[in-house]
């Protein structure tokens, strides 16, 4: 597992392995800036740096991306129902004028109720997330998720139950995020006067107290749900961070002193090198069981498109059950070389006289055991094995990530009437890619081979669906009327 935190000044990189249900932390480091390409979506310099990042870390699977929040809006929306369905999310996002041609979304927070939720809407606009992907393509690198800066905070400090302000002060954007157990997030961005190189230049103490009663006045026209008394996360530079301070002693009580998290497993670094990895380290630890809260359901903050993490689902298949396949083959060699020793040992033994009066109950014990194999190999019979097919269709697919798979159903009965057998939706950056794995597949088990559908349905990526039909062998009729001719 790979977090890659962009902020302005700094690219934090932090390598974690899951262990159970704890998160161990095996590499923090700190990388080079490569904020003005992904702002500028550079896509050449952005492929440069991933290259670079890939040769430090060794680690081209399971990548996290974080992201600053200057550039994503924050909203959160009055849900009239609690519904799950997607028509009626579409619906929401419709009414609430969310451009879903224009931008990725995700929900990361609704209140808890019979009838109703507040909605935290995450948005961006698609070509930031697009130019991620296209460099990470080209790397070959496996993204999992695509997440902002706030949710990571909080999930870290694990203060999904307690109000929070979020100040990030930088030298390109200042915002404050606020945060409520009881409707979720919501953003106000700052003026220009509040940036880093301004602050610097005035009394930045009386700046950021005018800016905390700023984000207090507009809470209570547009975010009711915050109190104004919460504590306060201030995020910037590293050498900046320690001197912003606000003009008084209670605002400053407020600031938030970080305290360990008890989900990590840490070795071999302090605490303090692991609070200043801590966002990076909050986005690993959405693989880790989400908290449960009374009023708020927790969902994932992730913004990549719902093509992709699907498509990252069946790319993990493949590899886990590649990796299992070696193991298996690997240990059935073992097996094998054992009973080769075995059997030329057992046969340079003489057996005694004492042990040959057994052998006749042992050998009616195997006709009895024979039996029962003979009863569970019908039941077998009666379901087609999936490994094997599933093996052949892997074994037809590119190694690299042109083409990938969104969705793979198998019906494994053995039925001869069962016609719908194999459905594959799958993506590929050219069509063609899509036309040469359809052909590779043809053989003599997958010869009804249809492609049913295909279209352009992201920017750079086609979509399809093959539909492989069971090969039915018809098994000709007896004719029961030659044995009564040859009667005759």
């Amino acid at each position: 597992m790979l977090a890659i935190t962009i902020f302005e000044d700094t690219t934090q990189i932090v390598v974690g392995k899951k262990i159970k249900n704890k998160l161990e932390i095996k590499s923090l480091i700190s990388y080079k800036s490569i904020y003005e390409a992904y702002i500028n979506k550079d896509v050449n310099s952005l492929t440069m740096y991933f290259d670079e990042i890939v040769s430090l870390t060794k680690c081209k699977t399971d990548i996290y991306f974080i992201l600053p929040d200057a550039v994503f809006n924050i909203n959160y929306f009055y849900y009239p129902t609690n519904s799950e369905k997607q028509k009626d999310i579409d619906k929401f996002l419709q009414t609430n004028n969310i451009d879903t041609d224009k931008y990725y979304y995700s929900l990361p927070f609704n209140l808890k109720s019979a009838a109703f939720s507040w909605k935290t809407v995450y948005s961006i606009e698609k070509t930031y997330i697009d130019t991620l992907l296209q460099a990470s393509k080209n790397v070959n690198l496996l993204i999992k998720s695509i997440e902002p800066l706030s949710f990571c905070a909080i999930r870290y400090k694990n203060t999904f139950e307690q109000e929070a302000y979020i100040f990030e002060i930088y030298k390109h954007s200042a915002n404050i995020i606020m945060y409520s157990p009881i409707a979720g997030l919501f953003k106000m961005n700052l003026a220009k006067e509040y940036i880093l190189d301004n602050l610097k230049n005035q009394n930045s103490q009386i700046l950021l107290s005018d800016a905390l009663l700023q984000a207090n006045a507009v809470a209570k026209n547009k975010f009711k749900a915050i109190t104004g008394n919460a504590d306060i996360h201030i995020l910037s530079t590293k050498e900046n961070i320690s001197k912003l301070t606000f003009a008084s002693t209670d605002e400053n009580a407020r600031i938030y002193k970080m305290r360990p998290n008890s989900n990590l497993t840490i070795k071999k670094y302090n605490q303090t090198e692991i609070d200043t990895y801590y966002i990076g380290i909050g986005s690993l630890l959405q693989e880790l069981e989400a908290a449960r809260l009374k009023y708020v359901k927790i969902n994932s903050a992730n913004i990549l498109p719902e093509i992709v993490k699907e498509s990252t689902k069946l790319i993990e298949l493949e590899q886990n059950i590649k990796k299992a396949s070696k193991v298996a083959l690997l240990l059935f060699t073992f097996i094998i070389g054992i009973q080769t020793v075995s059997l030329y040992y057992l046969s340079t033994i003489t057996i005694p006289d004492s042990l040959k009066s057994n052998f006749d109950y042992a050998n009616k014990q195997i006709i009895s055991l024979k039996k029962e194999n003979e009863i569970i190999q019908n039941v077998k019979k009666q379901t087609e094995p999936i490994q094997p097919i599933l093996s052949d269709i892997l074994a037809n697919k590119p190694d690299n990530n042109t083409l990938g798979f969104t969705k793979l159903s198998i019906n494994n009965s053995q039925d001869d009437k069962n016609n719908d057998w194999i459905k594959i939706d799958l993506v590929a950056n050219e069509p063609m890619k899509i036309q040469e794995f359809s052909s590779n597949l043809n053989s003599d088990r997958f010869k009804n081979i249809m492609l049913t559908k295909i279209d352009n349905t992201v920017d750079g990526i086609n979509s399809a669906e093959i539909s492989i039909l069971k090969v039915i062998k018809n098994t000709p009729k007896k004719n029961k009327n030659i044995k009564k001719e040859k009667d005759e």
